[in-house]
C-alpha cells in the first residue's frame, strides 16, 4: 500500500493483481496482511412487540445502564489517548451520555417499545436533524451511529462493535470506520489504512495523521480484496 500517489496498490500475490485508486490522505508506504473491521452489529428490524407496561421502567433502567456503561468505556480510553483522539473519544462518550438522545430513546420505552429499538429510533432522530443541519453538525453523525450500535450490542448481548487487534503488522481496510475506532488504532500492529467512503477533513483522516499512519480514503473496488491478502 502506497499514498506517495492516489492509489492503492497490492502485491502479486494472485493472478488477478489490481490498482485501486483513491484519495491519499497520510503520504507513506505500509505492506501487510489485509484486516478488515468485525462484523456490524445487527440492529432490530421490523416492528416488535408493545412492552407490557409493567416492564416498561425496568427496560429504561437497562437502556440507561447500556448507554453508561458504553459512555465509561469510551471515557476510560480517552483518558488513555492524547491530542485529537482524546477528543474524538471524549466527545463520542458525551453522546453516549447525552440527556437528548436518553430521553428521545426513554419517550419510546415509555409507549412500548422495546430499549434497542428505541436506541435506534432515538439515534435516528439525531441523524436526520444533523444530516439536514450540515456542516460541522453532519460531521456528528458517525459519532452518533457509533454510539447506537454500541449501546444495542449491550442490550442484546452482543460483542461490542470495533477493530480486531492484529497478531502482526496489517493493513485495515473499511467502508468506513467511526471515529472512536479510528482513535483507538495501535500503529504497531496497524500499519496502513484505506476506506471506501470518508474524506480528507474526516475524524478518520485526521487521527490518521496523528497517528502518522499512510491512509487513502475514498477508495473504489476494495470490497474486492479479501482478508488475508497482502497488500
Amino acid at each position: 500500500m502506497s499514498t506517495s500517489a492516489p492509489d492503492l496498490q497490492q502485491t502479486p500475490a494472485r493472478a488477478d493483481s489490481f490498482v485501486l485508486i483513491g484519495t491519499p490522505v497520510v503520504p507513506g508506504v505500509a505492506l501487510g496482511p489485509v484486516v478488515r473491521p468485525s462484523e456490524g452489529v445487527r440492529l432490530p428490524d421490523g416492528e416488535q412487540p408493545a412492552l407490557p407496561e409493567g416492564s416498561r421502567a425496568g427496560e429504561k433502567d437497562l437502556f440507561r445502564a447500556a448507554a453508561e456503561l458504553v459512555a465509561a468505556r469510551l471515557a476510560a480510553r480517552a483518558a488513555s489517548a492524547t491530542g485529537v483522539s482524546a477528543e474524538v473519544l471524549s466527545t463520542t462518550a458525551g453522546i453516549a451520555r447525552d440527556r437528548a438522545l436518553w430521553g428521545a430513546a426513554e419517550q419510546r420505552i415509555d409507549a412500548g417499545v422495546p430499549a434497542a429499538s428505541a436506541t435506534v429510533e432515538a439515534a435516528q432522530q439525531f441523524v436526520d436533524m444533523f444530516t439536514a443541519l450540515g456542516g460541522l453538525m453532519a460531521e456528528r453523525v458517525p459519532d452518533v451511529r457509533d454510539v447506537r450500535d454500541r449501546i444495542v450490542a449491550e442490550l442484546t448481548g452482543q460483542g461490542e462493535p470495533g477493530i480486531p487487534s492484529p497478531e502482526v503488522p496489517s493493513v485495515l481496510l473499511a467502508d468506513d470506520l467511526a471515529p472512536a475506532d479510528t482513535a483507538g488504532l495501535d500503529p504497531a500492529r496497524v500499519v496502513g489504512l484505506a476506506t471506501r467512503l470518508g474524506g480528507t477533513t474526516s475524524h478518520t483522516a485526521i487521527i490518521a495523521r496523528q497517528l502518522g499512519l499512510p491512509c487513502v480514503v475514498a477508495v473504489e473496488g476494495l470490497d474486492d480484496v479479501r482478508a488475508g491478502e497482502t497488500v
